[in-house]
C-alpha cells in the first residue's frame, strides 16, 4: 500500500458545515470581490478542507467567513489555498491560515 507523508503538524477535527468565502477576481480593470459557499470536510489549527463548485488553485488568497453562532457574526480569516483537486462535479481544497 502506496502511504502519503502526513505534513499536517496539528490534529484535524471534522468539520461539517456550511463556509463562506471570499475571493477577488480581476474585473473590467477592477478587483471585483467573489463570494462563494463550501462545505466543510475538516479543520485544524492550521487550515482546513472543504468541498466547493468553484475551482480554487494553489497559491490563491481567500477570506473566509466562519460564522460565531453566540455573538451573531462572523469572524473573517484569511487563508492560502494549499492544494487543491478535482471530485466529481466539485473541488475539494485544502486551505492554510494565514497570521
Amino acid at each position: 500500500m502506496d502511504e502519503q507523508e502526513e505534513k499536517r503538524k496539528s490534529g484535524r477535527s471534522a468539520y461539517g458545515r456550511s463556509i463562506e468565502y471570499e475571493l477577488s477576481s480581476i474585473g473590467s480593470e477592477e478587483l471585483m470581490p467573489v463570494k462563494r459557499e463550501g462545505v466543510g470536510l475538516n479543520i485544524s489549527e492550521s487550515g482546513i478542507s472543504f468541498f466547493t463548485d468553484y475551482p480554487l488553485k494553489k497559491g490563491e488568497v481567500v477570506k473566509i467567513y466562519f460564522p460565531m453562532r453566540s455573538m451573531r457574526m462572523t469572524l473573517p480569516i484569511f487563508a492560502r489555498v494549499a492544494w487543491a483537486k478535482s471530485v466529481e462535479k466539485r473541488f475539494l481544497v485544502g486551505m492554510q491560515f494565514l497570521h
